[in-house]
């Protein structure tokens, strides 16, 4: 089973990621001015659902399950009779999977349900940033999405290394420090993730839409995308062309041919005072563009220096470029072997083959010796079997102390262990001689505890 969801933190990030997904979607309609409205429409159909799905703390009840029916006949209903015939497809589509996701969110109790909803979150967001009335100013509920997403799956991974720590008496110790580590793990993510970006060759990273028409053979066709005020952008005759070869340029086509990659002050000022703008994002825009300006005017003669540097940088590649080629395959090289190294390092595969061959010969057939030395060979199984879960039995503790220690880190195998170390000890301390009768409940025990462990890691 997928380990249980009782984090609320990872809750309050996948309601996140879900409305935020959905802002993009509604906000392709901004110039309807009904933004706000839709918004708030899904921040309760989320916020509910997932309320009732952090209550039942990590276990499916019989509520759960009835809110999640009568939510998907209603919202069927609702797309049948109401948002098929006002969107259409694919739009109402899309709308349908989020209240899906929202009867889905009724049973999320599990981490296979938080994945499952972060992935319904993505589809929502890629079909957002795929639409033709996509626009830059989108971004000011992408990013967020982003970091709400990567947040979520941060927290859910730190909280269940703490809960294993707790397990160990550890935890009181590191609780205090669990939101400082969620922070700086999602800081450290996004910032490689930007950084990547930054180093990857974009067309017009900062839109979300090709702002010259559809391409056609190599050739920009006449249909021009709206924009978020439902405008198009450009001439649809055709005359956008012939405007461009005449050396005339549309808004944020200055900013563009300057390599600077991010629209002009006066075009972020039209996009702030499109129809249906949220005040707040509209302020936001024009402050922006605003700082644009003056940081534009201001390092004018840094940003000169620095692309004459970035200029001499490219002509030392291009005189050294066996070199650095060399360098960077072996430092990919190196990255490469370490990241092998890690990989064996954590899985142990070594173990795991073993683990499987002991489960065929000993679990399944029954292939043991005799006696004592049967039972030697079924505790060393379950020493290798638990070594999988970072449960070695270190070579100075006895078996009653090794048991002591699965019981606090490892309480699933507790039960099947105990009964295959007291028969252990029995085979080896024990006055007369070890039957086949024991052996079989070793058998039987190591099956138990096998189970229990593959079980745990899925």
């Amino acid at each position: 089973m997928s380990p249980p969801l009782t984090y609320f933190p990872t809750y309050l990030g996948l309601f996140a990621a879900q409305l935020l997904a959905m802002t993009c979607n509604a906000f392709l309609d901004i110039h309807y001015q009904t933004f706000g409205t839709e918004v708030t429409v899904w921040a309760i159909g989320f916020g509910l659902s997932l309320a009732v799905g952090c209550a039942q703390r990590g276990e499916i009840k019989r509520i759960g399950k009835t809110l999640q029916t009568i939510v998907t006949v209603l919202g069927m209903l609702f797309f049948l009779v109401f948002l098929l015939r006002l969107w259409g497809l694919p739009r109402a589509g899309v709308a349908l999977l989020a209240i899906l996701q929202i009867a889905y969110n009724c049973v999320t109790v599990t981490r296979r349900h938080l994945h499952l909803g972060l992935l319904s979150s993505a589809v929502m967001v890629i079909f957002a940033a795929s639409h033709y009335r996509a626009h830059w100013s989108m971004l000011f509920y992408l990013v967020p999405y982003l970091i709400a997403v990567v947040g979520t799956l941060v927290a859910e991974q730190i909280n269940r290394r703490v809960d294993d720590l707790k397990k160990g008496s550890l935890g009181q110790y590191l609780i205090g420090g669990q939101s400082a580590a969620i922070a700086a793990a999602t800081a450290t993510i996004l910032l490689l993730g930007a950084l990547l970006y930054a180093m990857t060759p974009q067309v017009s990273w900062q839109y979300l839409d090709w702002r010259y028409g559809q391409l056609v053979h190599g050739k920009s066709s006449d249909t021009k995308p709206a924009g978020p005020d439902g405008s198009v952008s450009g001439d649809a005759s055709g005359q956008g062309g012939k405007a461009a070869q005449s050396g005339s340029e549309e808004p944020g086509e200055a900013g563009l041919q300057s390599g600077l990659g991010w629209p002009s002050p006066d075009d972020m000022r039209k996009t702030a005072g499109s129809a249906g703008m949220p005040q707040w994002q509209g302020d936001t825009i024009r402050a922006l563009a605003d700082v644009t300006e003056t940081v534009t005017k201001v390092m004018q003669p840094v940003l000169q220096i620095l692309e004459d540097q970035w200029e001499n940088f490219k002509k030392w590649l291009e005189e050294n470029r066996e070199a650095v080629e060399r360098t960077i395959f072996a430092l990919l090289l190196a990255a490469l072997l370490l990241a092998f190294w890690r990989f064996f390092r954590e899985v142990k595969p070594g173990i795991w083959l073993l683990s499987q061959w002991d489960y065929l010969r000993l679990g399944l057939s029954g292939r043991h010796a005799k006696g004592r030395d049967g039972a030697r060979q079924y505790y060393s199984a379950m020493e290798r079997l638990l070594s999988l879960q970072d449960a070695q039995r270190p070579q100075q503790i006895n078996t009653r102390e090794y048991l002591a220690m699965l019981r606090i880190s490892h309480a699933h195998a507790t039960m099947p262990a105990t009964r295959m170390t007291l028969l252990f000890e029995e085979a080896c301390y024990g006055p007369g001689p070890f039957s086949d009768l024991q052996l079989e409940q070793m058998r039987s025990a190591y099956r138990e505890l096998y189970k229990s462990v593959f079980n745990e890691a899925g």
